[in-house]
Order: structure tokens, then C-alpha cells, then sequence
């Protein structure tokens, strides 16, 4: 019996665990500048196939810019960049490479199934 119950608090230990690692990447309901920057950009990369090793997180500077930043799975650097003055937009770089440049909004309404 003891075995059984130590078994069962292991488990239960291990998928604790697991969980742990996992909540920082829930979304939350919702969202500011800066949620909706990386959850757009996130989402042009998942569009291009990129695959990432290390998903964009972002910052905000004093005057309202975001900036974030990546890797993909081949170490490859991901930066992502909108200006305080113009927050609908943003700019992705993987690499040397622009990947994306264009409108916040029209990446999440399109993720969103919202027509243009």
C-alpha cells in the first residue's frame, strides 16, 4: 500500500513540475501593447515556418517602444521591434532578415479569422 501511495506522489510530483515550466507561456485574456506586439509576432513567425527555440519576450522601453527578442531553433537570433510613436506597427528580423514588416492589428485579426 505504501508503494502505491509513494507512487501516486511521485506522479503527482511530476506533473506539478511539468506544469510549472508551462505557465509562463499562457497567454493572457486580453491585451496591452506589448502582449499584442509578441502575440503578433509570434504568430508571423508560426505563418513562415519558422520554428523557435526560445519564444520572443518583450520589453518596454520609458518612452513606449517594444522590443523583443528570440531564437530559433538553428540559434539564430529573432528580434522584433515596434516604435512607441507608431504602435500598430512592427518590424520581425531573424537573422539579418526582415521577415515582416506591417501592421499589428492586421496580424491578429488575421490569426483571429477577422476579413481585413
Amino acid at each position: 500500500m505504501r508503494r502505491a501511495v509513494a507512487a501516486v506522489a511521485v506522479m503527482v510530483g511530476v506533473v506539478l513540475l511539468a506544469g510549472c515550466s508551462q505557465v509562463a507561456a499562457i497567454a493572457p485574456v486580453g491585451g496591452n501593447h506589448l502582449t499584442e506586439v509578441r502575440f503578433a509576432a509570434i504568430d508571423v513567425l508560426h505563418e513562415r515556418g519558422i520554428a523557435l527555440e526560445t519564444v520572443p519576450t518583450c520589453t518596454r522601453a520609458e518612452d513606449g517602444a517594444i522590443a523583443c527578442a528570440g531564437t530559433t531553433t538553428d540559434a539564430v537570433a529573432v528580434t522584433v521591434r515596434s516604435p512607441a510613436a507608431d504602435p500598430d506597427a512592427f518590424t520581425v528580423v531573424v537573422g539579418s532578415d526582415t521577415v515582416f514588416d506591417g501592421s499589428v492589428s492586421v496580424v491578429i485579426d488575421r490569426a483571429a479569422g477577422v476579413a481585413p
